[in-house]
């Protein structure tokens, strides 16, 4: 976390979107390092993502950490075209080891378009396929090679700015809205 933190930034102003969030354990911890205006949380699973295990995340980072959060926090559990979100009203897009799980990719990237501000960005932690195609051993689903979700980032006008190894063959992706 400390070279996301040390190497991706927004501002306390800002609204941020979590997609494919799970129960919101990483976002939690970035926003009480540095927090934001408001989080979206968007993912379909009810029995993960709660208002609930939000605020257990809440509750043991700030006693672990001895930080206040102060990010105001929205859940929606609908697919990412479906959540009311106003036209270009997002600053910035997480979404952690979960591009990969994301279906329909051609209706999610219209959503993202849609939704983040002109200069806003979108920041991928995802394992790749480098040299050969790999699956994801905790879902089953195939991996992307960086080149493909350059062109599917592409195809909404957003180019990469940003490439961080986390990991072997983890990498942080940061597009930019141009």
């Amino acid at each position: 976390m400390k070279q996301l933190l040390d190497h991706f930034s927004w501002k306390p102003s800002d609204t941020l979107l979590s997609l494919g969030c799970g129960s919101a354990w990483w976002e939690v911890n970035l926003l009480l390092h540095r927090p934001c205006r408001d989080i979206i949380l968007v993912d379909p699973n009810t029995q993960i993502l709660s208002m609930e295990a939000v605020q257990e995340s809440i509750d043991y980072f700030e006693k672990k950490l001895s930080l206040t959060f102060s990010t105001q926090v929205q859940i929606y559990h609908s697919p990412l075209a479906q959540v009311p979100i106003a036209d270009q009203s997002v600053d910035g897009l997480f979404v952690f080891n979960a591009w990969h799980e994301l279906a329909p990719i051609e209706e999610i990237l219209p959503a993202l378009k849609r939704i983040i501000k002109p200069g806003g960005w979108i920041l991928l932690e995802e394992e790749l396929s480098v040299d050969l195609r790999r699956i994801h051993e905790g879902c089953a689903q195939e991996l992307y090679f960086q080149e493909e979700i350059d062109r599917q980032m592409a195809s909404i006008d957003f180019q990469l700015s940003q490439k961080l190894v986390k990991e072997k063959q983890t990498f942080y992706l940061k597009y930019v809205n141009c």
